[in-house]
C-alpha cells in the first residue's frame, strides 16, 4: 500500500488467543492541506515535507504465518477514505480489530514527536497571540551528563500516567514544556490510547505558578551536598556517567525520576549499568540505589531533602537567587571546598545569564509598547481526541 507511510518501530503484542501479532502504525500524509504549517519528517533515511498527518490505519501482521490486515481507525480522515474507495475490500473496520490486540495499542512516538514540535508555537491559535509571538514554548532540556552543563532536549518516554482527569493509570508518552528562554515548567503533553482511539492531552499550569523544570532540577541536585557527592563518586577513571529524566503525572502531582548510569570506557561493547536513581516531587528530593529505594527515601523524613523552588520567571526572583548563590559561594570559599566552589560559580553564572535574558525581554516589550501578556491563558486541560492533524 504505497500511499501510506509506515512507522519504523512496530511492536509485538500477545492476543487473547495466545498468538503473537505485530502492530504497525500507518499514516496518511500530505503537503497540500490548506492553511497548515509545514514541517519536515524523517522517513526511509530521508526527509519529507508535510503539513498534514494522521495515524488513521493500523496494520496487524500475524507473527507466525505473515497474514496482514489493514484496519481504518479514523473515518474522519478524507485521505484514507479515498484509498478505501479505490481499493475495495482492502481495509477493514475498526470494530473488526480483535479486542485482545486493540487493548495493547500505544500512542505512536513518531506522531507524538511531530505534534509536540508543532505545539511549541500552535498551542494557542488566537490571532493576536500568534502575531505577537510572545507565547512560544520549547521542549524542556536537561543535562544528560554530570561532567558538563550542556543541555539536551528531553525525549518523550512511555510511562504509566494517572492524570487529574483519569481514574486509572494508563501507558502514555509524556514530554514537558517551558516558555522560550525560561526554565520553569509551564505545561506537559500526554499521549494515550483509549478504546483504541488516540488521545492527546495538553496540561497547562497557571501563568503565575513556578513549577520546577528539568534544568532547574539539575541545578538543585548539584546544590545539595549529600546527593551531589553520591553521584560524583560514580565518576571514576575509565567510566562515563549519563542520566535521563522521566516526568510522570500522578493525579495533580508530578514525579520526576532520574536514572543514573555508569558505562565502562575500557570494555568493548560495554552497556550502561544503573547505579543510582534520583526522585523528586513537590519540594522533596531523594536518592537511592534503585527506584524502590529512592521512592522509600522520598517518603521518609530521615532521607528526603527539602528543596527551594526557584522563581526564574521574573527579574526580582532571579535577583534573589543570585544573592543566595553568592552567599553559597562565599561559604564554600571560606571552607576551601574547591569542588563545591566550582558548582557555586556555575550556578551563579547560570543565573546571571537568565537575568540578562529577562532584561532583554523586558526591554523588547517596552520598545513595542505591549504588555507581553497572553490574556487567553488556559489553566486547565486541552484535549485533542482522535485529532492527529498537525494544524487545521
Amino acid at each position: 500500500m504505497p500511499y501510506l507511510i509506515y512507522d519504523e518501530n512496530p511492536y509485538i503484542v500477545i492476543g487473547d488467543n495466545g498468538k503473537l501479532y505485530w502492530v504497525v502504525d500507518a499514516y496518511t500524509v500530505s503537503n497540500e492541506y490548506p492553511y497548515s504549517q509545514r514541517t519536515k519528517i524523517t522517513y526511509e533515511n530521508g526527509t519529507k515535507e508535510i503539513n498534514y498527518i494522521r495515524n488513521s490505519v493500523k496494520v496487524i501482521v500475524d507473527a507466525y504465518n505473515g497474514e496482514i490486515d489493514f484496519y481504518i481507525t479514523d473515518k474522519t480522515d478524507p485521505l484514507v477514505m479515498v484509498y478505501n474507495n479505490m481499493y475495495k475490500g482492502l481495509f477493514k473496520e475498526q470494530n473488526e480489530i480483535p479486542e485482545g490486540i486493540a487493548k495493547h495499542f500505544t500512542y505512536s512516538e513518531y506522531l507524538y514527536n511531530i505534534q509536540a514540535e508543532i505545539l511549541k508555537m500552535y498551542h494557542d491559535v488566537s490571532a493576536d497571540v500568534l502575531y505577537r509571538g510572545n507565547d512560544v514554548w520549547q521542549i524542556a532540556s536537561y543535562s544528560n551528563q554530570i561532567t558538563t552543563t550542556a543541555s539536551t532536549q528531553m525525549n518523550p518516554v512511555y510511562t504509566l500516567v494517572k492524570t487529574v482527569d483519569s481514574e486509572e493509570s494508563k501507558l502514555g508518552l509524556v514530554v514537558a514544556y517551558n516558555l522560550a528562554k525560561k526554565e520553569s515548567m509551564n505545561a506537559y503533553l500526554v499521549g494515550t490510547v483509549e478504546n483504541g482511539v488516540n488521545k492527546l492531552s495538553l496540561y497547562k499550569f497557571p501563568s503565575d505558578s513556578s513549577v520546577v523544570g528539568p534544568i532547574q532540577l539539575d541545578s538543585l541536585i548539584g546544590q545539595d551536598e549529600t546527593i551531589s557527592k553520591e553521584i560524583s563518586s560514580l565518576n571514576v577513571t575509565g567510566t562515563k556517567i549519563t542520566k535521563e529524566i522521566i516526568v510522570a503525572p500522578i493525579d495533580n502531582t508530578l514525579l520526576y525520576v532520574i536514572p543514573i548510569y555508569q558505562t565502562s570506557l575500557n570494555e568493548k561493547n560495554s552497556v550502561p549499568v544503573l547505579k543510582k536513581v534520583v526522585v523528586a516531587s513537590g519540594n522533596k528530593i531523594a536518592i537511592g540505589s534503585n527506584f524502590s529505594e529512592a521512592l522509600e527515601n522520598l517518603l521518609s523524613t530521615d532521607y528526603a531533602v527539602s528543596i527551594d523552588v526557584e522563581d526564574t520567571s521574573t527579574i526580582e526572583g532571579v535577583l534573589q537567587l543570585i544573592i543566595k548563590a553568592n552567599n553559597n559561594l562565599t561559604e564554600s570559599n571560606a571552607a576551601n571546598d574547591w569542588t563545591q566552589m566550582g558548582r557555586d560559580i556555575e550556578e551563579l553564572q547560570r543565573l546571571v545569564r537568565q537575568l540578562e535574558t529577562l532584561k532583554k525581554a523586558e526591554d523588547a516589550k517596552n520598545d513595542i509598547g505591549g504588555t507581553g501578556e497572553n490574556t487567553n491563558t488556559v489553566q486547565n486541560i486541552n484535549v485533542m481526541q482522535d485529532n492527529n492533524v498537525i494544524v487545521q
